[in-house]
């Protein structure tokens, strides 16, 4: 199993992004509300400055796992919805290392950056048709919202709100 490291998106890290992002539609293009033509026709400068923007702050932020040669092959992006609730989106891990650890490195990643401004609700939504990401985030103790108005907005597409309550990480 490789080593993988996550690190929050640096100010010039526009073209990882893009490339991660352009992988992960080609990759499963029925997971995500953006098709991979849109992605692809976005501006060099669109990626940099979306990095520069996510780079810092609390208000968003990329993650990206990469393994020891520095190669990128996966991400996820929180944003903060105050007061406490992190909404996470666009999680991909590459299909070679998934069920190896890295998507649970990446949620981790992004919740320990939502306690630093006091998160302490996660929330995503997953398509319905998307079993294996259903399982995964039930291993992860994420739970399928039924009454709630996320619940609401994500049956409006076919997905299923899932959240869970964000555990701060040890201090060490």
């Amino acid at each position: 199993m490789p080593q993988i490291s996550v690190h929050r998106i640096g100010p010039n890290d526009g073209d990882d992004l893009r490339d991660l992002r352009l992988r992960s539609l080609r990759d499963a293009p029925e997971a995500f509300g953006q098709t991979v033509e849109d992605a692809s026709a976005r501006e060099v400068q669109d990626w940099q400055q979306q990095a520069r923007q996510a780079s810092a702050g609390d208000r968003r932020a990329w993650f990206i796992a990469e393994d020891e040669s520095g190669r990128p092959n996966g991400l996820v992006q929180g944003r903060r919805r105050p007061p406490e609730h992190l909404l996470i989106f666009s999680m991909w891990v590459d299909p070679e290392l998934r069920r190896s650890g890295v998507g649970r490195q990446l949620i981790e990643a992004v919740e320990a950056w939502a306690c630093t401004w006091g998160g302490r609700h996660s929330v995503l939504w997953v398509f319905g048709t998307n079993e294996p990401a259903i399982r995964f985030y039930r291993r992860l103790g994420f739970e399928v919202e039924l009454d709630t108005p996320d619940a609401e907005s994500g049956r409006t597409y076919g997905a299923l709100a899932m959240s869970r309550r964000i555990v701060p990480p040890e201090r060490g």
